[in-house]
Protein backbone atom coordinates (compact mmCIF):
# COMPACT_ATOMS: atom_id res chain seq x y z
CA UNK A 1 0.00 0.00 0.00
CA UNK A 2 0.88 3.49 -0.95
CA UNK A 3 1.49 6.35 2.56
CA UNK A 4 0.32 9.02 0.63
CA UNK A 5 -1.02 11.81 3.32
CA UNK A 6 -0.10 15.22 4.72
CA UNK A 7 2.99 16.09 2.53
CA UNK A 8 5.30 16.70 5.67
CA UNK A 9 7.91 13.88 6.14
CA UNK A 10 10.92 12.75 5.27
CA UNK A 11 12.12 9.08 5.56
CA UNK A 12 15.93 9.00 5.30
CA UNK A 13 14.44 6.45 6.54
CA UNK A 14 15.14 8.49 8.90
CA UNK A 15 14.56 12.00 9.89
CA UNK A 16 11.49 13.81 11.55
CA UNK A 17 11.60 17.31 12.00
CA UNK A 18 9.70 18.84 15.04
CA UNK A 19 9.87 21.87 17.01
CA UNK A 20 12.64 21.16 19.81
CA UNK A 21 12.65 23.23 22.77
CA UNK A 22 15.35 21.38 24.92
CA UNK A 23 18.69 22.31 25.93
CA UNK A 24 20.59 22.26 23.10
CA UNK A 25 17.89 22.57 20.44
CA UNK A 26 16.56 24.64 18.15
CA UNK A 27 12.96 25.22 16.77
CA UNK A 28 12.05 22.88 13.99
CA UNK A 29 14.80 20.53 14.17
CA UNK A 30 13.63 17.53 12.34
CA UNK A 31 13.45 14.59 13.32
CA UNK A 32 15.39 11.90 12.04
CA UNK A 33 14.34 8.14 11.23
CA UNK A 34 17.38 6.27 9.23
CA UNK A 35 16.10 2.89 7.73
CA UNK A 36 19.05 0.77 6.46
CA UNK A 37 18.33 -2.46 5.05
CA UNK A 38 20.67 -5.55 5.43
CA UNK A 39 22.20 -6.92 2.01
CA UNK A 40 18.92 -5.32 -0.20
CA UNK A 41 20.41 -5.74 -3.54
CA UNK A 42 19.56 -3.37 -6.91
CA UNK A 43 17.53 -5.97 -8.46
CA UNK A 44 15.25 -6.40 -5.15
CA UNK A 45 12.61 -3.53 -4.72
CA UNK A 46 9.80 -3.34 -6.61
CA UNK A 47 10.69 -0.03 -8.42
CA UNK A 48 13.12 -2.00 -9.93
CA UNK A 49 12.15 -5.15 -10.37
CA UNK A 50 7.73 -5.54 -10.09
CA UNK A 51 8.63 -9.35 -9.06
CA UNK A 52 9.54 -8.29 -5.95
CA UNK A 53 6.03 -6.48 -3.58
CA UNK A 54 7.66 -3.50 -1.48
CA UNK A 55 4.36 -1.05 -2.10
CA UNK A 56 4.71 0.76 0.70
CA UNK A 57 8.77 1.21 -0.03
CA UNK A 58 7.80 1.86 -3.87
CA UNK A 59 5.52 4.95 -2.68
CA UNK A 60 7.69 6.67 -0.43
CA UNK A 61 10.25 6.53 -3.22
CA UNK A 62 8.07 7.49 -5.91
CA UNK A 63 6.87 10.05 -3.78
CA UNK A 64 9.91 11.32 -2.66
CA UNK A 65 13.49 11.21 -4.61
CA UNK A 66 14.80 8.16 -5.36
CA UNK A 67 18.74 8.08 -5.63
CA UNK A 68 19.72 5.81 -8.51
CA UNK A 69 23.55 6.83 -8.05
CA UNK A 70 23.70 6.36 -4.25
CA UNK A 71 26.70 4.17 -3.11
CA UNK A 72 27.79 2.20 0.09
CA UNK A 73 30.77 -0.11 1.11
CA UNK A 74 30.60 -3.28 -0.74
CA UNK A 75 30.13 -5.18 3.05
CA UNK A 76 28.01 -4.68 6.26
CA UNK A 77 30.69 -3.24 8.86
CA UNK A 78 32.25 -1.20 6.19
CA UNK A 79 29.27 0.77 5.45
CA UNK A 80 28.27 1.31 8.59
CA UNK A 81 31.89 2.56 10.36
CA UNK A 82 31.28 5.07 7.19
CA UNK A 83 27.57 5.91 7.93
CA UNK A 84 28.33 6.58 11.99
CA UNK A 85 31.51 8.32 11.18
CA UNK A 86 31.09 10.13 8.14
CA UNK A 87 34.79 8.66 7.20
CA UNK A 88 35.92 6.22 4.45
CA UNK A 89 36.19 2.67 5.70
CA UNK A 90 40.08 3.06 4.79
CA UNK A 91 40.65 6.03 7.67
CA UNK A 92 39.89 4.24 10.05
CA UNK A 93 40.81 0.85 9.48
CA UNK A 94 37.61 -0.47 8.90
CA UNK A 95 38.37 -1.30 5.07
CA UNK A 96 39.07 -5.01 4.96
CA UNK A 97 35.91 -7.84 5.70
CA UNK A 98 33.88 -7.44 8.84
CA UNK A 99 34.15 -7.94 12.54
CA UNK A 100 32.96 -11.02 13.95
CA UNK A 101 32.00 -11.63 17.72
CA UNK A 102 35.15 -12.84 18.90
CA UNK A 103 37.25 -10.24 17.05
CA UNK A 104 38.98 -8.33 20.03
CA UNK A 105 38.04 -4.46 18.46
CA UNK A 106 35.61 -2.16 17.25
CA UNK A 107 34.59 0.95 15.36
CA UNK A 108 37.67 3.10 16.74
CA UNK A 109 36.62 5.05 20.01
CA UNK A 110 38.23 7.76 18.96
CA UNK A 111 35.84 9.47 16.07
CA UNK A 112 32.89 11.60 17.47
CA UNK A 113 29.72 9.50 15.36
CA UNK A 114 26.52 11.02 14.44
CA UNK A 115 24.59 9.78 16.91
CA UNK A 116 27.06 11.55 19.64
CA UNK A 117 26.81 14.71 17.65
CA UNK A 118 22.83 14.95 17.76
CA UNK A 119 22.69 14.49 20.95
CA UNK A 120 25.09 16.92 21.50
CA UNK A 121 22.52 19.21 19.45
CA UNK A 122 19.72 18.38 21.63
CA UNK A 123 18.68 15.01 19.96
CA UNK A 124 16.59 11.94 21.73
CA UNK A 125 18.40 9.15 20.17
CA UNK A 126 17.41 5.61 19.83
CA UNK A 127 18.63 2.56 17.92
CA UNK A 128 16.84 -0.56 16.83
CA UNK A 129 18.79 -3.52 14.93
CA UNK A 130 22.14 -4.74 13.61
CA UNK A 131 25.23 -3.29 15.02
CA UNK A 132 27.96 -5.06 14.07
CA UNK A 133 31.03 -2.24 15.10
CA UNK A 134 32.29 -4.12 17.75
CA UNK A 135 31.32 -6.07 21.45
CA UNK A 136 34.36 -6.74 22.91
CA UNK A 137 34.43 -3.63 25.37
CA UNK A 138 31.49 -1.50 26.76
CA UNK A 139 32.59 1.52 25.71
CA UNK A 140 32.27 -0.04 21.43
CA UNK A 141 28.15 -0.50 22.37
CA UNK A 142 25.09 1.45 20.39
CA UNK A 143 24.57 3.06 24.19
CA UNK A 144 28.29 4.12 24.72
CA UNK A 145 28.47 5.66 21.41
CA UNK A 146 25.59 8.18 21.12
CA UNK A 147 22.33 6.16 21.53
CA UNK A 148 19.79 6.92 24.30
CA UNK A 149 18.15 3.32 24.29
CA UNK A 150 19.15 0.42 22.10
CA UNK A 151 17.09 -2.46 21.41
CA UNK A 152 18.82 -5.28 18.66
CA UNK A 153 21.90 -7.63 18.20
CA UNK A 154 25.18 -6.60 18.28
CA UNK A 155 26.99 -9.47 15.98
CA UNK A 156 26.68 -9.42 11.64
CA UNK A 157 24.22 -12.39 11.35
CA UNK A 158 21.33 -13.14 13.76
CA UNK A 159 18.87 -16.27 13.49
CA UNK A 160 15.93 -14.39 12.56
CA UNK A 161 13.80 -16.53 15.03
CA UNK A 162 15.96 -17.59 17.97
CA UNK A 163 18.51 -14.59 17.86
CA UNK A 164 21.41 -16.40 18.22
CA UNK A 165 24.54 -16.28 16.11
CA UNK A 166 26.71 -19.36 16.67
CA UNK A 167 24.39 -21.21 18.98
CA UNK A 168 24.33 -18.11 21.19
CA UNK A 169 21.94 -15.42 22.15
CA UNK A 170 22.90 -11.97 20.75
CA UNK A 171 19.83 -9.93 21.34
CA UNK A 172 19.75 -7.01 23.55
CA UNK A 173 17.63 -4.40 25.17
CA UNK A 174 20.85 -2.15 26.62
CA UNK A 175 22.54 -4.41 28.20
CA UNK A 176 19.78 -7.19 28.86
CA UNK A 177 19.69 -9.89 27.09
CA UNK A 178 16.29 -11.34 26.01
CA UNK A 179 15.91 -14.89 26.28
CA UNK A 180 12.31 -14.50 26.54
CA UNK A 181 11.63 -13.41 22.33
CA UNK A 182 13.20 -17.04 21.74
CA UNK A 183 10.29 -17.47 18.86
CA UNK A 184 9.41 -13.85 17.70
CA UNK A 185 10.47 -12.88 14.47
CA UNK A 186 12.87 -10.20 15.10
CA UNK A 187 12.01 -7.73 12.39
CA UNK A 188 8.46 -8.21 14.69
CA UNK A 189 10.62 -7.38 17.45
CA UNK A 190 11.81 -4.40 16.07
CA UNK A 191 9.11 -2.95 14.50
CA UNK A 192 7.35 -2.95 17.99
CA UNK A 193 10.19 -1.11 19.34
CA UNK A 194 10.28 1.83 16.37
CA UNK A 195 6.54 2.59 17.22
CA UNK A 196 7.02 2.14 20.80
CA UNK A 197 9.76 5.02 20.83
CA UNK A 198 7.68 7.03 18.38
CA UNK A 199 4.62 6.99 20.72
CA UNK A 200 6.50 7.88 24.06
CA UNK A 201 8.39 10.25 22.20
CA UNK A 202 8.23 13.79 23.85
CA UNK A 203 7.25 15.66 20.33
CA UNK A 204 9.52 19.10 22.07
CA UNK A 205 12.50 17.43 21.63
CA UNK A 206 13.89 16.61 18.11
CA UNK A 207 13.96 12.73 17.35
CA UNK A 208 17.04 10.60 15.96
CA UNK A 209 16.30 6.86 14.50
CA UNK A 210 18.51 4.82 13.62
CA UNK A 211 16.28 1.48 12.54
CA UNK A 212 19.37 -0.91 11.15
CA UNK A 213 16.98 -3.82 9.76
CA UNK A 214 18.22 -7.19 9.44
CA UNK A 215 15.85 -8.31 7.09
CA UNK A 216 16.51 -9.89 3.99
CA UNK A 217 20.21 -10.68 5.48
CA UNK A 218 20.54 -14.49 5.92
CA UNK A 219 19.63 -16.62 7.54
CA UNK A 220 16.53 -17.30 5.03
CA UNK A 221 13.96 -16.98 7.65
CA UNK A 222 10.44 -15.33 7.29
CA UNK A 223 6.69 -15.80 8.29
CA UNK A 224 4.53 -18.34 6.24
CA UNK A 225 1.94 -15.73 5.24
CA UNK A 226 4.71 -13.24 3.35
CA UNK A 227 6.17 -16.27 1.74
CA UNK A 228 2.55 -17.38 0.33
CA UNK A 229 2.67 -13.68 -1.41
CA UNK A 230 4.89 -14.97 -4.01
CA UNK A 231 4.02 -18.13 -6.46
CA UNK A 232 5.46 -21.50 -5.39
CA UNK A 233 7.00 -21.99 -8.54
CA UNK A 234 9.48 -19.80 -7.81
CA UNK A 235 13.64 -20.72 -6.52
CA UNK A 236 12.87 -21.88 -2.94
CA UNK A 237 15.59 -19.51 -1.82
CA UNK A 238 14.08 -16.51 -3.84
CA UNK A 239 11.19 -17.23 -2.54
CA UNK A 240 12.02 -16.81 0.97
CA UNK A 241 14.63 -14.23 0.32
CA UNK A 242 11.45 -12.31 -1.74
CA UNK A 243 9.25 -12.37 0.91
CA UNK A 244 11.30 -10.88 3.85
CA UNK A 245 11.37 -7.91 1.73
CA UNK A 246 7.74 -8.25 1.67
CA UNK A 247 8.44 -8.20 5.22
CA UNK A 248 10.48 -5.52 5.85
CA UNK A 249 8.16 -3.32 3.46
CA UNK A 250 5.79 -3.77 6.17
CA UNK A 251 7.67 -2.91 9.03
CA UNK A 252 8.31 0.14 7.22
CA UNK A 253 4.79 1.09 6.34
CA UNK A 254 3.76 0.83 10.26
CA UNK A 255 6.83 3.02 11.19
CA UNK A 256 5.31 5.53 8.97
CA UNK A 257 1.74 5.30 10.39
CA UNK A 258 2.96 5.38 13.40
CA UNK A 259 4.83 8.85 12.71
CA UNK A 260 1.24 10.00 11.46
CA UNK A 261 -0.53 8.69 14.12
CA UNK A 262 1.81 10.51 16.82
CA UNK A 263 1.27 14.15 15.14
CA UNK A 264 5.33 13.81 13.56
CA UNK A 265 5.34 12.79 10.10
CA UNK A 266 4.55 16.83 8.90
CA UNK A 267 8.42 17.35 10.59
CA UNK A 268 10.16 14.22 9.31
CA UNK A 269 12.69 13.35 7.02
CA UNK A 270 12.97 9.34 5.81
CA UNK A 271 16.30 8.31 4.50
CA UNK A 272 15.77 4.75 2.95
CA UNK A 273 19.20 3.01 2.10
CA UNK A 274 20.82 -0.90 2.10
CA UNK A 275 24.11 -1.49 3.29
CA UNK A 276 25.59 -2.94 0.15
CA UNK A 277 24.47 -5.37 -2.86
CA UNK A 278 22.50 -8.11 -2.87
CA UNK A 279 24.39 -11.26 -1.76
CA UNK A 280 23.59 -13.60 -5.05
CA UNK A 281 25.16 -17.12 -4.22
CA UNK A 282 22.51 -19.33 -2.98
CA UNK A 283 23.10 -22.76 -1.46
CA UNK A 284 20.03 -24.15 -2.40
CA UNK A 285 17.62 -26.17 -0.05
CA UNK A 286 20.45 -25.07 2.89
CA UNK A 287 18.25 -22.01 4.32
CA UNK A 288 21.51 -20.69 5.24
CA UNK A 289 21.65 -19.25 1.71
CA UNK A 290 21.88 -16.04 0.24
CA UNK A 291 19.15 -15.27 -2.90
CA UNK A 292 19.49 -11.33 -3.59
CA UNK A 293 19.91 -9.70 -7.11
CA UNK A 294 21.69 -7.19 -8.72
CA UNK A 295 21.18 -7.64 -11.91
CA UNK A 296 21.68 -5.61 -14.34
CA UNK A 297 24.72 -4.15 -12.50
CA UNK A 298 27.55 -6.44 -12.62
CA UNK A 299 29.01 -8.39 -9.21
CA UNK A 300 28.10 -9.84 -6.25
CA UNK A 301 28.01 -8.08 -2.48
CA UNK A 302 31.43 -8.34 -1.69
CA UNK A 303 32.94 -6.71 -4.51
CA UNK A 304 33.72 -3.14 -5.68
CA UNK A 305 31.90 -3.94 -9.13
CA UNK A 306 28.62 -1.67 -9.20
CA UNK A 307 25.95 -4.96 -8.04
CA UNK A 308 28.38 -4.70 -4.80
CA UNK A 309 28.45 -0.78 -4.08
CA UNK A 310 25.62 0.80 -5.92
CA UNK A 311 22.12 0.22 -3.93
CA UNK A 312 18.88 1.01 -3.58
CA UNK A 313 18.02 4.52 -1.79
CA UNK A 314 15.41 7.73 -1.62
CA UNK A 315 14.59 10.07 0.32
CA UNK A 316 10.72 11.28 1.26
CA UNK A 317 9.74 14.43 3.27
CA UNK A 318 7.90 17.02 2.34
CA UNK A 319 10.74 19.25 3.49
CA UNK A 320 12.22 18.63 0.12
CA UNK A 321 11.37 21.87 -2.58
CA UNK A 322 11.68 19.44 -5.16
CA UNK A 323 9.79 15.84 -5.49
CA UNK A 324 8.42 12.94 -7.19
CA UNK A 325 11.49 11.93 -9.67
CA UNK A 326 14.46 10.04 -9.84
CA UNK A 327 17.81 11.66 -9.20
CA UNK A 328 21.03 10.47 -11.20
CA UNK A 329 23.29 12.61 -8.76
CA UNK A 330 26.67 10.76 -6.96
CA UNK A 331 25.96 10.29 -3.11
CA UNK A 332 27.96 8.02 -1.23
CA UNK A 333 26.99 6.82 2.65
CA UNK A 334 29.22 9.21 4.24
CA UNK A 335 27.53 11.76 2.74
CA UNK A 336 24.51 11.67 5.67
CA UNK A 337 26.45 12.58 8.27
CA UNK A 338 27.14 16.17 7.21
CA UNK A 339 23.96 16.21 5.46
CA UNK A 340 21.82 15.37 8.94
CA UNK A 341 24.28 17.59 10.91
CA UNK A 342 23.50 20.44 8.32
CA UNK A 343 19.50 19.89 8.98
CA UNK A 344 19.57 19.33 12.50
CA UNK A 345 21.64 22.62 13.22
CA UNK A 346 24.53 19.89 15.15
CA UNK A 347 28.35 21.06 15.05
CA UNK A 348 30.16 19.30 11.93
CA UNK A 349 33.19 20.43 13.70
CA UNK A 350 36.26 18.37 15.45
CA UNK A 351 37.05 15.01 13.09
CA UNK A 352 37.54 15.36 9.46
CA UNK A 353 34.69 14.19 7.44
CA UNK A 354 35.01 12.54 4.25
CA UNK A 355 31.58 12.93 3.43
CA UNK A 356 29.57 16.02 1.41
CA UNK A 357 26.69 17.94 2.37
CA UNK A 358 23.99 16.64 -0.45
CA UNK A 359 21.11 18.76 0.93
CA UNK A 360 20.84 20.96 -1.90
CA UNK A 361 20.76 18.05 -4.50
CA UNK A 362 18.22 16.00 -2.17
CA UNK A 363 16.11 19.64 -1.31
CA UNK A 364 16.36 20.83 -4.76
CA UNK A 365 17.72 18.82 -7.36
CA UNK A 366 21.00 21.10 -7.22
CA UNK A 367 24.36 19.33 -8.56
CA UNK A 368 25.99 16.55 -6.37
CA UNK A 369 28.72 18.31 -3.91
CA UNK A 370 30.51 15.26 -4.92
CA UNK A 371 32.80 15.08 -8.26
CA UNK A 372 34.98 12.02 -6.83
CA UNK A 373 34.23 9.27 -4.88
CA UNK A 374 36.56 5.98 -3.32
CA UNK A 375 34.82 2.55 -3.37
CA UNK A 376 37.17 1.34 -0.74
CA UNK A 377 41.03 0.87 -0.49
CA UNK A 378 41.70 -1.93 0.40
CA UNK A 379 45.94 -3.25 1.03
CA UNK A 380 45.33 -7.02 1.93
CA UNK A 381 43.52 -8.23 -1.25
CA UNK A 382 44.65 -6.37 -2.15
CA UNK A 383 42.23 -3.91 -4.35
CA UNK A 384 40.68 -0.75 -4.71
CA UNK A 385 38.35 1.43 -6.84
CA UNK A 386 37.90 5.12 -7.72
CA UNK A 387 35.13 7.21 -9.46
CA UNK A 388 35.83 10.74 -10.77
CA UNK A 389 33.34 12.03 -12.53
CA UNK A 390 31.88 9.63 -14.76
CA UNK A 391 34.83 7.63 -14.90
CA UNK A 392 35.48 4.61 -12.31
CA UNK A 393 38.53 2.86 -12.28
CA UNK A 394 39.00 -0.60 -10.58
CA UNK A 395 42.80 -1.95 -10.09
CA UNK A 396 43.64 -5.02 -8.16
CA UNK A 397 42.22 -8.68 -7.23
CA UNK A 398 38.51 -8.04 -8.48
CA UNK A 399 37.75 -11.70 -9.57
CA UNK A 400 35.40 -13.13 -7.53
CA UNK A 401 31.88 -12.38 -8.39
CA UNK A 402 32.52 -10.44 -11.49
CA UNK A 403 30.13 -11.68 -13.65
CA UNK A 404 26.22 -10.63 -14.05
CA UNK A 405 23.72 -13.02 -12.46
CA UNK A 406 19.99 -12.59 -13.73
CA UNK A 407 17.46 -13.80 -11.45
CA UNK A 408 17.25 -17.54 -13.04
CA UNK A 409 15.65 -20.83 -11.41
CA UNK A 410 19.91 -22.18 -11.29
CA UNK A 411 20.86 -19.69 -9.09
CA UNK A 412 24.04 -18.82 -9.08
CA UNK A 413 25.20 -20.98 -12.10
CA UNK A 414 23.02 -18.74 -14.43
CA UNK A 415 25.21 -16.00 -15.37
CA UNK A 416 26.95 -13.73 -18.19
CA UNK A 417 30.43 -14.13 -18.57
CA UNK A 418 32.84 -10.91 -18.45
CA UNK A 419 35.61 -11.20 -20.39
CA UNK A 420 39.07 -11.11 -19.00
CA UNK A 421 40.96 -8.13 -18.24
CA UNK A 422 43.97 -7.01 -19.83
CA UNK A 423 46.72 -7.43 -17.60
CA UNK A 424 48.61 -3.28 -16.98
CA UNK A 425 51.81 -2.91 -15.53
CA UNK A 426 50.86 -0.23 -12.18
CA UNK A 427 54.46 -0.70 -10.71
CA UNK A 428 55.11 2.97 -11.80
CA UNK A 429 51.89 4.27 -9.94
CA UNK A 430 51.81 1.87 -6.70
CA UNK A 431 55.00 0.95 -6.57
CA UNK A 432 55.58 -2.86 -4.37
CA UNK A 433 51.77 -3.99 -4.92
CA UNK A 434 53.09 -4.99 -7.98
CA UNK A 435 51.00 -5.93 -11.12
CA UNK A 436 47.11 -6.17 -11.14
CA UNK A 437 44.28 -6.06 -13.85
CA UNK A 438 43.23 -2.80 -14.30
CA UNK A 439 39.63 -1.73 -15.89
CA UNK A 440 38.14 1.65 -16.57
CA UNK A 441 34.27 2.37 -17.20
CA UNK A 442 32.23 5.40 -17.75
CA UNK A 443 29.54 4.15 -15.63
CA UNK A 444 26.71 6.96 -16.68
CA UNK A 445 27.07 5.65 -19.88
CA UNK A 446 28.04 2.72 -18.69
CA UNK A 447 26.50 1.85 -15.35
CA UNK A 448 26.30 -2.00 -16.01
CA UNK A 449 30.23 -2.19 -16.61
CA UNK A 450 30.58 -4.16 -19.73
CA UNK A 451 32.96 -1.82 -21.86
CA UNK A 452 36.15 -1.66 -20.21
CA UNK A 453 37.67 1.59 -21.36
CA UNK A 454 41.40 0.97 -20.09
CA UNK A 455 43.09 0.38 -23.43
CA UNK A 456 41.44 3.13 -25.47
CA UNK A 457 41.80 5.89 -22.55
CA UNK A 458 45.26 5.21 -21.07
CA UNK A 459 46.01 8.89 -20.14
CA UNK A 460 42.88 8.52 -17.96
CA UNK A 461 43.72 5.42 -16.27
CA UNK A 462 47.56 6.75 -15.30
CA UNK A 463 46.02 9.79 -13.83
CA UNK A 464 42.92 7.67 -11.91
CA UNK A 465 46.06 5.43 -10.86
CA UNK A 466 48.17 8.31 -9.32
CA UNK A 467 45.03 9.82 -7.52
CA UNK A 468 44.59 6.22 -5.88
CA UNK A 469 48.12 6.53 -5.25
CA UNK A 470 48.01 9.91 -3.43
CA UNK A 471 44.48 8.67 -1.20
CA UNK A 472 46.68 5.66 -0.32
CA UNK A 473 49.29 7.58 1.63
CA UNK A 474 46.03 7.98 4.27
CA UNK A 475 45.21 4.45 4.51
CA UNK A 476 45.13 3.23 8.00
CA UNK A 477 45.87 -0.22 8.43
CA UNK A 478 43.17 -2.66 8.11
CA UNK A 479 42.32 -3.53 11.84
CA UNK A 480 41.00 -7.20 12.05
CA UNK A 481 42.84 -8.97 14.76
CA UNK A 482 42.43 -12.53 14.83
CA UNK A 483 39.94 -14.32 16.83
CA UNK A 484 40.56 -14.35 21.19
CA UNK A 485 39.09 -16.81 23.01
CA UNK A 486 38.29 -14.56 25.56
CA UNK A 487 35.17 -13.74 23.35
CA UNK A 488 33.56 -17.08 23.76
CA UNK A 489 29.91 -16.75 25.26
CA UNK A 490 28.95 -17.63 28.56
CA UNK A 491 26.46 -19.59 29.67
CA UNK A 492 25.23 -19.55 26.19
CA UNK A 493 25.44 -15.77 25.43
CA UNK A 494 27.64 -13.26 23.58
CA UNK A 495 29.42 -11.09 26.13
CA UNK A 496 31.54 -7.88 26.27
CA UNK A 497 34.11 -6.45 28.96
CA UNK A 498 36.99 -8.55 27.80
CA UNK A 499 39.10 -6.20 25.65
CA UNK A 500 40.50 -3.00 25.80
CA UNK A 501 38.76 -0.11 23.96
CA UNK A 502 41.15 1.91 21.24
Amino acid sequence: MGWRGPAQLVLVIGLVLVPALCDGATTNQPHIVFILADDLGYNDVSWHNPDILSPTLEALAREGVILEQNYAQPLCTPSRSALLSGRYPFHVGRQHDVLSPHMPTGLTINVTLLPERLRSAGYSTHMVGKWHQGNCAPEYLPQNRGFDTFLGFWCGQLEHYNHTVQDALDFWDGDRPLPELDGVYATSVFTDRAESIIKEHNASRPLFMYLSAQNPHAPLEVPSEYEELYPATMNADRRTYSAMVTALDDSVGRVVQALKDAGLYSNSVILFVSDNGGSVFSNHGSRDGFAGNNYPLRGDKNTLWEGGTRTPAFIHSPLLERAGYVSHELIHITDWMPTLLRLAGASADGDPLDGFDQWPMLSAGQPSARTEMVYNIDEKLPNAALRIGDMKLLWGDNSGSSDWYPVLEALPNSSDRAPASARRSVRSSLGSLGDYPVYLFNVTADPTERQDLSSLMPETVQAMLERLLELSKELVPADLPDPDPRGAPVDGVWTTGWCEPY
